[in-house]
């Protein structure tokens, strides 16, 4: 009797030692797995701050080069706070600011600048105003392509050979007939600049500055400004940062668009 009872004990002794066991082992592979996770979010943090270090998430589908939050390359005729560039047909820097907000694929930019853009750039060399564009790039999720970003990128790089206006010229001449159409790259970098007058070392210059995506911040920097400042539809027009509404017509006179620009 004695001699069961012991080996009921030993039993009992058997059984709690191996439930210790079981439950130190769980209690390690817990542990190990909390590391494991913790180990994984670590890289994937660390991944991330690379990624966002190296501007991925600024990167464009379609488009060339990434978009930095910084902005370290300018148009020479930049505007204050890159806000936009200035035509370098102007020639009066103490005329009040005429402001174009645009987008390369908006059709009705391309009729207003068909009817008024002689007249402005007219008016610009005469001094009578100071032309600024401020060009944004939002028909691209509407379109599903990024060709806006992608023109307004390589108007800006045309600056760099005092070329912005005839580049942004060409550009809205070359407007395809079906809306979503977009520019290639070889039209961006190859025969609108040609056409604008960008060539020898210059083009390849041009074309370098449009691979490498120099300009891409800076017109991020735009866009964002002209967001905030609440020009979400195009083509819109300010004076001297005043909203001015152009007329519907088929022939304006500079008269016409001076009244507009002093408020008369």
């Amino acid at each position: 009797m004695a001699s069961s009872n012991a080996a009921k004990s030993a039993s009992r002794r058997e059984q709690l030692r191996a439930a210790r066991e079981r439950e130190a082992a769980a209690a390690r592979r817990k542990r190990i797995t909390v590391v494991a996770v913790a180990v994984v979010v670590a890289a994937v943090l660390v991944a991330v701050i690379a990624m966002a270090a190296g501007g991925v998430f600024g990167k464009r589908s379609g488009g060339s080069g990434a978009t930095s939050t910084v902005v370290s390359v300018r148009p020479p005729h930049a505007s204050p706070g890159d806000k936009g560039v200035f035509s370098a047909d102007n020639v009066n820097d103490s005329a009040p600011v005429l402001t174009v907000i645009d987008d390369f694929q908006c059709p009705i930019c391309h009729t207003y600048e068909t009817v008024f853009g002689p007249v402005f750039e007219s008016l610009a060399k005469k001094g009578e105003i100071r032309l600024e564009y401020r060009t944004r790039y939002f028909l691209d999720i509407n379109l599903k392509n990024d060709s806006s970003v992608r023109a307004a990128r390589a108007a800006a790089i045309a600056d760099t050979f005092g070329k912005y206006q005839e580049y942004h010229d060409t550009v809205f001449s070359n407007q395809p007939a079906k809306e979503g159409t977009g520019y290639t790259d070889d039209q961006l970098r190859n025969a609108f600049p040609q056409a604008a007058g960008i060539t020898g070392d210059d083009l390849a210059k041009f074309q370098s500055s449009y691979d490498k995506g120099e300009m891409n911040a800076f017109v991020d920097a735009v866009d964002r400004q002209a967001q905030a400042d609440g020009y979400n539809g195009t083509p819109t027009f300010l004076a001297n940062d005043r909203k001015i509404d152009m007329p519907r017509k088929t022939n304006p006179t500079e008269d016409d668009i001076m009244k507009l620009v002093r408020g008369v």
